[in-house]
Order: C-alpha cells, then structure tokens, then sequence
C-alpha cells in the first residue's frame, strides 16, 4: 500500500563514493557545513535554477542562490533566524527567470538543499478552500467523521485517485479506517497490511520526516555529480524526500497498480499513529504550495483527532465515576461483595463490555455472568499469585495462547482482566473481568503468516489490480481492554477493597467486642483503605473528595478562597509502555513526595486516578493557585527518578472558587482547565475561565 521507504544496506555504506540518485522532480545542491563551498550537485541544476552543476561547484552556492539568500541560509544554519523551514528564491538568469523553493537537512558532513520550482496558483484562492476545510475538520465531532473529512479535503487539494488513511495496531500492522476514491478506483476501506510494509525504521523515519512524495515511479532518476572526493552523503534523512526509489520500492507500487504517491506522517504522543496516503495510477504531480496545505490539514485533523480521542476517554472516566459515586453512597450499608454484585455486577459488565465478572480469594468465589468453573477460577488465581507480583492489572485478549492461561478451561472467555485487591488481612481477592470471543473477518493486502490465508481474486479495477488479496478469519480474542479500561478496573478494585474491609469489620464488631487489640488493628487498616491511596502514600480520591466538601463549606460561609489543581503526567503511557510499570509507579511515588514536600501545611495532595494527582490549595485565590501551580511545574521538572532517562513533567489545569461551585462543578472546570495545557503542548499551567 505504501512506499517501502527501506534501504538494505548497512548504515556505514550510505555514505560512500558511490553516487545516488534523486527524482526528476526537483534538484539536489550538497554544501559545506559552513555553506561557502557546493559539494556535489544534481545534473538537472540547471533546469530549476538557470545554473549548471560544474559552474555551481566551480564558483561556489552563491552563483546559485544570490548573496542576499545565501546570507539567509546561513543564519539558518547557524540557529541565527527563522524562515519557517522554508526558503523561496526568486533569481534572473540571463533573459531568464527561476522561482523555485529551498528544504534544507543538516549532517555532519554538510548541508541538503532540496530545490523544487514554485508554482503560480492563485494563493488567495487555495487559502480559501484550506480554510474552508479546516472549518470542517474543527466541525467534526467523531473520529470517523473526522478522517473521512481529512481524506476528502486532501482529494480535492492533490487531485489524487485514492486518499486513505491507514491506522497502526499494537503489532505494527496496518488498517485502511478511512478513505476517498474516484467512482472507478477500487475502494480499500477495512483492508489491512502486514507489518512487514511498515518495519520500525520506517516509522521512525516517519516521526521525524512525515512527508514522503514520488510523482512518478517510472521517471529515470537523476544522477550527482561531485566536485571532489568527498563521500555521498546520505539521502534518506533529506527533508523533502527527493531520494530515488530503490527496485524493492518500484516493484511494490507496480504490484498495487500506483505509479505516483504522497504520503504524510499522523503523529500521536507515542510515535506514529497512522498514515495519510494518496495515490493515483499515473503520473501525477503536486506543487509544494498544494503538499503544504495538505500537510496543514493532516496536522490541523490531528489535533483534532486526539482531542476527541481524549473527550471520549474523559465520558467513559465520569461514567467510573458515577458508578463509584453509587458505590460509596451505599458505603454505610456494609454490604457483601456478593449482595454488591448483585446490586451492581449487569452495571458492571456494561461498562467494561464484558460477558462476566467475579470476585475471587481463597475458598471464596462470587460470579455473575458466563464466566469459567469455580475448579478454573481457583487454579487461575493461584497461578496470579505465583506469577503476578506487580500491584497493577493482569490482561490478555487471547486467553488461549497466553502461557499463563493457555492450558486452562475458560469457556467462552477469550479475554481476561485480573485486578488484585488487598482486604482486611493482607488477603489478595482478586477482581476478575471476562470478555467473549469476538469473530473478525480480515481481508489482507499480502499475508502476515504463512498457511493463515487463503487467496481470494483481486478484482480487475484500476490500483491494486495485480495485487493478491488474501482473507483470514479471527479466532480466539476479544476486544482489546483499552487502557482508561484497565484504569477504571484498578479504581473499582480498590473501592470494593474498602467495601470488603468495612462489611468484615462489621461482623468484627458483633462477635469480638472484647478482642480491642485486633477490632484496633481491623479499624486501623479500614481508614489507611478509605483514606490513603496505597502507591503513592497521599490522600485517595475518596478522602479528597471528603476534605473538598469540608473546604467548599467553609468557603460558603465565611467567603474564604480556595483553589484546586488538577495534575496529569506527561507521556505517562510511554513511560509504562517503554520503561515498563514497575519504574512508571517509582515515578509516581517521587511525583507525590515532590508535591507534599512543595506544598504548605494547610494544603492537601490526592491522587485522583493512574497519573492525576489533585491538590487543594486553602485560602488562596486565582492569583495565588495560579503561584502554586507554577511552583509545582516547575519542581516537578527538576525532579530526578533513578533509571528514568527522561524527567517528568505535568500539565496543571487551576480553577477558583466562585460562590455556588459544587465539588463536581470545580473539577470539571480545573479538568477542562488541564487538557487545554495538554492541548497547547504539555508541561505548562492553564486556569480555568
């Protein structure tokens, strides 16, 4: 489906006496770190710039560029200005006169200048039809609403056959979610492609070059030519992505029927999300004015796209809350775990799309829904206790082939999350969700693995005519248990802790009256429980909200100000994804040490959820919560975590007391407070309006 952007040899020959070759569509000049002296140059120079490659080696790049650009291109380089990445030239020649666009691309060994001639467009109006779809981009309210305007705002801006954009899963393969075609274009639309199309270093080079184009994949490449012995340097990390194909990439494009291709990086917090693809069955050209609108628009969907990604995660989090609101409202009844599932277990399965749940200890087990025997459900926490230490959750999607639960009967079950809890006693219970097999059907541009697949015909429409199409049928997983999900586990987890250990309590209480020491100890560990989150050391959700209601009262009544923030570390998924959970929960620890040591004596610090910690500040108003909140930033990016090769930082929403603000009405606005920091680039301080 796309460019195999891959070269196969070792990264110590890409810079060799071999000459490369670049695309006709633009030119190449190679400069001196100092950009005093042209290197080599493209034997097409002349065609975009009136300049010969000999006399622009001979007499150096400001026969090519002028004085005054040169001089431009310096300060560049030297960090001394900002022309937006961009230089546009225009030089007369002669009788002759050449507008063309500079990219430049820093080595080590000197300077890339990518030359491509400017088109004359009506600027005023492609600025118009830009705008007009980013109104529609920043209208759109779904995911799928969304990339479906992207891919037709590109369609219409490029003028190419297809435009699609394909996702990344986990595994690095790729899925088409989105698409436009012309009426006689084969559509794409829920096709996926192997990993192998998308290696790593693909996507890496991706993540910091997002725009790869090739007009025309028959056109012969251009040689360079070089005015010394100095080595070629290396085409790849060029800006503009004039680097030639090479034959693995030709042969791809003619097994899927493409013979010109744009594609453009869609970046999310972690790396590269997806790809924006165009592609056309002939040649097909598209001025740079035209690529960087494009551009503009995947960038400005992006935006977009994890922002509504993050207000979905922000409703399925209020709705955990709202059950949790429930769950504590009946906090006094002292209910059994399995009286609460019967109160709340169809809630439950709802929330988290699961097919059963159960709550397992030692001779001890309370189900509701198709989950597996109770013969099963021992020999599984047993094998949790032995091979899962770590304080979060368990999870799988395919049970089956999972070494830990591959050999056991678990029914209908294909998917599992095991939350453990800790009750009175320092019993591990443990929380157990089960989802059912989800069936899928998927249709494959080429197969990931042998002998899964069988050939199916490809249809004789125009792109990906002559490529094999291949079909598998899915068995054996569920859903995927998103991330927010395994949260929100983890928060029921501990409240039906603090449930189990106040019902226990209950009967302590009837039975042992006499037995102080023990209903002590008992009472002791219920209030670390209720009020102390058991990571981090600080107050639970469940305290805080208990001191917020305290604050909230006597700002009522004697005018007194009051501040809250709400923090969220950064990246805090990546660090868990790449560092794993163990050095992620230290991180966490260190942040909440860092917090109680900054803050005053009358001010109070919870963890409101995973990474969101939560401070009161007392009497203090909007200027002296926003003091606060800066301080805080500020050491909290100082902070050190041993083994942590990154610091931390935190995006901090802050929202003042107003007479009538409920506790819920604060938040939320400190909440909204907080994403637009995380909207504006992270790691800073926003208050709420």
């Amino acid at each position: 489906m796309l460019i195999l952007d891959r070269d196969d040899r070792p990264l110590a020959q890409t810079a060799s006496l071999s000459p490369p070759e670049i695309q006709p569509h633009g030119a190449l000049l190679v400069l001196d770190a100092a950009c005093s002296t042209v290197l080599q140059a493209s034997e097409n120079l002349n065609d975009f710039t009136g300049v010969t490659p000999e006399v622009a080696i001979a007499n150096g790049p400001k026969a090519v560029l002028g004085r005054s650009t040169l001089q431009r291109l310096q300060r560049v380089i030297q960090g001394n200005g900002d022309v937006g990445g961009t230089l546009r030239v225009k030089r007369k020649v002669g009788q002759l006169s050449f507008r063309f666009q500079l990219e430049a691309s820093l080595q080590e060994e000197g300077v890339l200048l990518e030359v491509e001639r400017v088109g004359t467009l009506n600027q005023r109006n492609l600025l118009a039809d830009v705008n007009a779809w980013i109104r529609r981009l920043a209208d759109a309210n779904h995911v799928d609403a969304l990339l479906a305007c992207l891919t037709q705002g590109v369609k219409q801006l490029t003028g190419y056959e297809r435009v699609v954009v394909c996702a990344f899963d986990a595994e690095g393969h790729g899925a088409v979610v989105s698409e436009s075609v012309d009426h006689d274009v084969r559509p794409l639309l829920g096709m996926r492609f192997p990993s192998r199309d998308f290696p790593p270093d693909v996507r890496q080079r991706f993540d910091v070059l997002p725009l790869r184009y090739v007009p025309d994949i028959q056109a012969p490449g251009v040689s360079i030519i070089a005015g010394g012995e100095a080595a070629f340097l290396d085409l790849r990390h060029a800006a503009g992505g004039l680097r030639e194909l090479s034959v693995e990439q030709r042969q791809y494009l003619k097994r899927m029927g493409v013979e010109s291709v744009l594609t453009m990086a869609i970046r999310g917090d972690s790396g590269v999300w997806g790809l924006l693809v165009g592609q056309a069955g002939q040649a097909h050209h598209v001025v740079p004015e035209i690529r960087d609108a494009a551009m503009g628009l995947v960038q400005m969907a992006t935006q977009r796209l994890f922002l509504l990604k993050a207000r979905a995660e922000a409703r399925y989090r209020q709705r955990v809350q709202d059950s949790r609101d429930l769950l504590a409202s009946q906090h006094a009844g002292l209910l059994t775990p399995a009286e609460l599932l019967v109160r709340h277990g169809d809630d439950w399965l709802a929330l988290f799309r699961a097919s059963g749940v159960a709550l397992v200890s030692p001779g001890v087990q309370e189900t509701r829904g198709e989950v597996p025997s109770h013969h099963q459900l021992a020999l599984f926490r047993e094998r949790l206790e032995r091979g899962h230490q770590h304080g979060g959750p368990w999870y799988t999607d395919s049970a089956s082939e999972d070494p830990l639960t591959k050999d056991l009967e678990l029914g209908s079950a294909c998917g599992v999350l095991a939350v453990p809890m800790l009750t009175a006693g320092n019993i591990r219970r443990w929380l157990m969700l089960f989802r059912a097999e989800l069936r899928q059907s998927h249709t494959w541009a080429g197969m990931p693995e042998t002998g899964k697949l069988a050939v199916e015909p490809s249809g004789s429409s125009r792109l990906l005519e002559r490529h094999q199409v291949w079909r598998e049928e899915v068995r054996g997983h569920s859903e995927e248990w998103e991330r927010v999900e395994r949260l929100a586990a983890m928060d029921l987890a501990e409240d039906l802790a603090v449930m189990e250990s106040a019902e226990e309590i209950s009967h302590l209480n009837a039975r042992l009256q006499r037995k102080s020491e023990r209903l002590k100890e008992a009472n002791a560990r219920l209030l670390e429980l209720a009020h102390r989150d058991s990571l981090t050391g600080v107050a639970n959700r469940y305290r805080i909200e208990q001191l917020m209601e305290e604050e909230l009262a006597a700002a009522d009544r004697y005018g007194r100000p009051l501040s809250v923030l709400l923090l969220d570390v950064d990246h805090f998924k990546h660090i868990n994804d790449t560092q794993g959970h163990d050095l992620g929960d230290q991180a966490l620890v260190a942040l909440a040490e860092e917090l109680t040591r900054t803050l005053r004596s009358c001010d109070y610090v919870g963890r409101w959820g995973g990474e969101e910690f939560i401070v009161l500040a007392t009497s203090s108003d909007r200027v002296a919560g926003e003091g606060l909140a800066r301080r805080l930033r500020e050491r909290v990016e100082a902070l050190e975590v041993p083994g942590l090769p990154h610091g931390l930082t935190v995006s901090i929403g802050v929202a003042s007391w107003r007479k009538g603000d409920s506790r819920k009405g604060l938040v939320q606005r400190a909440d909204e407070a907080m994403y637009q920091a995380k909207s504006a680039g992270r790691n800073r301080v926003r208050l709420a309006t």
